[in-house]
């Protein structure tokens, strides 16, 4: 049986988009609609940009474009054939941004949750938002790479004359992007090393969760092979369509696992911890430590680190940061939750589908010596 793009590229976006939708499936079941984050916007567009880059896909190979043309076989196409050819050149210059538009919003899904996870610590959020700040940059500069190589922008859908290579095969498009692309892959990937091995846990469950964090050289390596066979057959249009969607494929599944994984399983991915059972815990499931000795006016932390990995949401931990003493007035000395909305909060009440971090408060009383 002979090879068809078609077929290959909408079994692939059927596969994915059901991974992507059974996240959203999750997501929902866990934590409701009004419960949805940034990283569930970033899920929804990659979704549009992902329909739209197939249906582009699908329009090219309809309508022919002017890759493969050169100065001589552009004058030779029928004037009749021309307006098509447009069109088909205009949809290649679009499916560049599009699958731009999605490989960069799947890393905002990514990006969303990593930053989750090490809320609270400071040095893990700068290095998180440092990481969205470059993230976004090289998205920009994908973009105006691909413009701003062939100017004025609507030489790059011409046919007669010539109007060239960078706005035909676009060489440097493959090399920009994939740059960019493998760099914050790399970058994104890194965000949660550190808390992976400061965490005491077994060594196997860090080989687990190191596996999960590092998936993201898959979509390293298809990125790789996707530059590789599309610049050493610059010229044939489908070989570099067929990569481009491998590539999302690959990049589709991998960021829609974490928040699949509810669905199978409500356990921690660390239910071992040198805390207490019986403290109270926030709701992201990524617990960890905080406490003051009531009269002595001082902070014991825990490692910040000895955190559980779990799966649920709920948002009243992000504004009960704060620990305050009682007055020494009180019949007892202890510690309270600053913000009252977090008083009362069962742990483990809702399950969502990201890697989240716990802020666990934990009350401690001084006996009064009454002798």
């Amino acid at each position: 049986m002979a090879y068809s793009l078609l077929a290959e590229t909408f079994t692939e976006y059927g596969i994915a988009v059901s991974f992507l939708l059974l996240r959203f499936f999750a997501r929902i079941k866990m934590v409701g609609i009004r419960g949805l984050q940034l990283g569930d916007a970033f899920a929804a567009a990659a979704v549009i940009f992902y329909s739209l880059m197939t249906a582009g896909i699908y329009l090219l190979e309809e309508h022919g474009n002017n890759i493969g043309l050169t100065a001589q076989t552009a004058m030779e196409v029928p004037d009749s054939k021309v307006p098509e050819l447009i069109l088909g050149s205009k949809l290649a210059f679009l499916n560049w941004i599009w699958y731009l538009c999605f490989l960069w919003c799947l890393k905002g899904v990514l990006l969303d949750l990593y930053y989750k996870i090490g809320t609270g610590l400071a040095s893990h959020e700068r290095v998180a938002v440092a990481m969205g700040v470059f993230t976004f940059a090289s998205w920009l500069v994908c973009v105006l790479t691909h413009v701003c190589i062939c100017l004025p922008p609507w030489r790059s859908w011409q046919i007669k004359p010539y109007p060239g290579d960078n706005c035909t095969i676009r060489g440097p498009n493959y090399i920009v992007i994939a740059t960019m692309n493998c760099l914050t892959d790399f970058g994104i990937m890194l965000i949660p090393m550190p808390l992976l091995f400061k965490v005491k846990v077994h060594w196997s469950k860090k080989l687990v969760l190191g596996a999960f964090f590092g998936s993201g050289m898959f979509v390293i390596i298809a990125t790789i092979l996707r530059a590789y066979y599309s610049l050493r057959s610059i010229s044939d249009l489908p070989i570099a369509l067929g990569w481009a969607d491998r590539e999302g494929f690959v990049a589709a599944i991998t960021v829609s696992l974490p928040g699949i994984k509810p669905l199978f399983s409500k356990k921690t991915w660390f239910p071992e911890s040198s805390q207490p059972r019986n403290q109270a815990y926030g709701s992201e499931g990524f617990s960890s430590g905080f406490t003051k000795t009531a009269g002595s006016g001082t902070d014991s932390r825990p490692d910040p680190i000895d955190r559980y990995f779990e799966m649920q949401t709920n948002h009243a931990w992000r504004h009960g940061r704060g620990v305050q003493r009682l007055g020494s007035g009180a019949s007892d000395e202890e510690e309270i939750i600053a913000d009252e909305s977090c008083a009362g909060f069962k742990a483990h009440d809702n399950i969502g589908h990201d890697i989240y971090v716990t802020r666990e408060y934990r009350v401690s009383r001084e006996e009064s010596s009454r002798e």
